[in-house]
């Protein structure tokens, strides 16, 4: 039996010169494959971004030109200066990352419009799949909550990236071609959704900023989506959104300045507005204002025995990091928002939606039910909570302290 089972084996395995010259090819076009050419650290200064706490990413030290502009006559706080600007108390709104789960802040803002609830909002923050989310939120008629919903009920992963194969991932920066993403994007972010975010700008003093990786020099940088599109940069304006939503190494960098730039959930999952300066923010001109935040993902999974296979384990990991991401930007936007003198209000997929662990799994079903659970979850009387749930990170004391300080 013995005897037989070993021929068996040896019958179905390839003659030991065939799997030499196998292993040799492959090593060989390994070896063959074009180096990547040098790259020079760019030192060009951004116009349109800077650091989350308002200093120019080439000059730490300083307050960035742009961001000193925008927060001019008030102490250095951007916050302080739109409400100077505005006569009353802000609705910043942020928008987190989360793949495919960002169907979820599409269906929330369907449904908080249908509520008769929703506010217009003064400030709209994105990162990542936030960002694809945050243009047409900042317009938010109708007709652009219809635009989010077909973007995250309609497509499939088809429509967000191409598979390279196997010889090109050797040469590549990347295990995917987001051509199909950039065209998504140029789709939905047309010259005329330009002129009207420019004209929120202008006519309206509302602002919108999207989160970037620079992984050039491990900075987050946040850019002015809106002066962006008061100076008519279209191409620059999709560049960034594509960039904000490319996670690294499954999707390719993209380069702006000579600059290299992934996700901004790579460092921080949600943009938090009013905590740059060098100064804390003065009280309140009108008094409290609201930071919602929308996160496009879970706190909670339920335990489960992962399969040991490269996209079971890539995908879920790849979920792990972003929750993970997302429970300090959380943490981190409770304190900037309590230093505003500012209501925290969070939402986030609910535990019970079957909406998988690959965020970038681009699966209908998936996304359909994430939109669903979030029209719905939107039309509850008050379906926000007033600081970070407790994941285990922070102990009970430290919230407890950070109430009695404020």
């Amino acid at each position: 039996m013995v005897t037989l089972h070993n021929r068996l084996i040896t019958r179905n395995l390839p003659d030991p010169k065939t799997l030499l010259t196998g292993v040799l090819v492959i090593m060989s076009l390994v070896g063959c494959a074009s180096a990547p050419p040098e790259r020079e650290l760019s030192t060009i200064a951004p116009t349109y971004a800077f650091l989350p706490n308002g200093h120019d990413p080439m000059n730490p030290d300083q307050l960035a030109p742009m961001y000193a502009e925008l927060a001019e006559g008030s102490h250095e706080n951007i916050v302080r200066r739109l409400e100077q600007d505005k006569g009353h108390a802000l609705n910043l709104l942020s928008l987190s990352g989360g793949g495919q789960n960002g169907a979820f802040g599409a269906g929330f803002l369907n449904g908080w419009r249908e509520s008769g609830q929703r506010p217009v909002f003064d400030f709209v923050g994105g990162v990542s799949t936030g960002s694809l989310l945050a243009t047409h939120a900042l317009l938010g008629t109708p007709a652009d909550d219809l635009l989010l919903e077909e973007m995250y009920t309609q497509i499939t992963d088809e429509d967000i990236f191409k598979k390279r194969r196997i010889l090109t991932i050797l040469s590549s920066d990347s295990l995917r071609d987001t051509t199909p993403l950039s065209a998504l994007i140029a789709k939905y972010i047309t010259a005329e959704t330009l002129e009207r975010v420019a004209a929120a700008f202008v006519d309206e003093g509302r602002l919108m900023m999207v989160g970037t990786t620079n992984i050039d020099y491990g900075q987050t940088w946040i850019w002015n989506m809106s002066m962006i599109a008061k100076d008519g940069n279209l191409d620059l304006y999709r560049k960034v959104l594509l960039a904000s939503a490319s996670f690294p190494i499954i999707f390719p960098p993209v380069e702006i300045d000579g600059h290299l730039f992934v996700d901004g959930a790579a460092r921080s999952n949600v943009i938090v507005i009013g905590m740059g300066g060098s100064d804390q923010p003065s009280k309140p001109l009108y008094g409290p204002g609201n930071v919602y935040i929308i996160s496009n993902g879970k706190f909670q999974h339920a335990p489960h025995a992962l399969q040991r296979a490269l996209g079971s384990v890539a995908g879920t990991t790849i979920g792990v990091m972003m929750d993970q991401s997302m429970q300090t930007a959380l943490t981190r936007s409770f304190f900037g928002a309590s230093f505003l003198g500012y209501e925290f209000k969070m939402i986030a997929i609910p535990d019970e939606v079957q909406i998988g662990k690959d965020p970038l799994a681009f699966d209908p079903v998936q996304m359909q039910a994430a939109f669903d659970a979030g029209q719905a979850l939107a039309k509850q009387p008050d379906p926000w909570l007033r600081e970070p749930p407790d994941a285990g990170d922070i102990p009970p004391w430290a919230m407890e302290a950070i109430h009695d300080a404020m």
